[in-house]
């Protein structure tokens, strides 16, 4: 299993990068990682919400692997700054 990263970078705004992420369905994770910027992951129903923290001076969440075709619009939050929806895309 692959992980995937993805840039997050928290200001006036968040941005992502890539946007949209491709992943191989059942195989890669996402990992997406800040400067040290805490953020939240919110991905829809039924996929589980990833793990986050510090890692070293950055902050991490990483995802599990996803077991459908198809793409997924998920959030990006952090205090007191507007929510981003980017996306995932899952491929065979």
């Amino acid at each position: 299993m692959a992980d995937k990263k993805v840039d997050v970078t928290i200001g006036s705004t968040i941005s992502v990068s890539p946007d949209p992420v491709t992943v191989r369905v059942n195989n890669d994770k996402v990992k997406w990682v800040s400067d040290g910027t805490p953020f939240a992951i919110v991905l829809p129903s039924p996929y589980p919400a990833p793990v986050c923290g510090s890692q070293g001076t950055n902050y991490v969440c990483t995802s599990n692997t996803f077991g459908s075709l198809g793409t997924i619009k998920y959030t990006v939050t952090s205090p007191g700054i507007s929510d981003l929806d980017p996306e995932v895309d899952v491929v065979p």
